[in-house]
């Protein structure tokens, strides 16, 4: 898959996130370079960590003028998190506390390669910890929404679940992936 990656806005830049974009890739892409014709090509080979069936493959992602419906910046903040789509959200499912799921782990970090997931509230346990949204709010530019979170802190991993439709009428179900190094002032 190809990711954007999203540097916080509140932290000026300490918290990195990342959005998954569309597309699917016949052999696990690696090297990616956008052409002077403005595409993106890339190239892969099937081995570590890909669902792709081919042994190998040379692809092109190009520009259909075709809007993606996703976040473009996030703001980590006391007590919460500033989340921004590119386009106008509908106001009763951004405001809707069910449209939203976070929980967050970290990662042990040793020699061995990899790691299971961590308790931020209790280390020595395996596991993840759930996220309480305490309230969802739609900010006047249509876009953003502040997710009130009183449990908010550093962590390795957040993984905040959404469900939502822009004003359009896009529907948009996936997951923002991003770690928290440090927290911003209050919103």
């Amino acid at each position: 898959t190809i990711m954007t990656i999203l540097r916080d806005t509140a932290t000026a830049g300490a918290n990195g996130g990342i959005v998954p974009l569309p597309g699917r890739f016949e052999a696990g892409v690696m090297r990616g370079r956008f052409h002077t014709d403005g595409h993106l090509y890339l190239s892969g080979l099937k081995g570590w960590q890909t669902v792709g069936l081919a042994d190998g493959a040379f692809q092109r992602v190009r520009f259909t003028e075709r809007n993606l419906f996703l976040p473009v910046a996030f703001g980590v903040h006391a007590k919460g998190l500033k989340l921004t789509f590119n386009e106008p959200l509908k106001k009763d499912l951004a405001e809707d506390l069910g449209s939203y799921d976070a929980e967050m782990w970290n990662y042990l970090w040793s020699k061995n390669y990899g790691s299971d997931d961590y308790s931020v509230l209790e280390p020595e346990k395996k596991g993840r910890d759930p996220l309480k949204i305490r309230s969802a709010r739609l900010l006047a530019d249509g876009k953003s929404v502040f997710l009130e979170i009183p449990d908010i802190r550093s962590t390795h991993q957040v993984a905040l679940r959404y469900n939502l439709t822009s004003a359009k009428g896009q529907k948009k179900k996936d997951t923002f992936h991003f770690t928290i190094n440090q927290i911003g002032k209050p919103f």
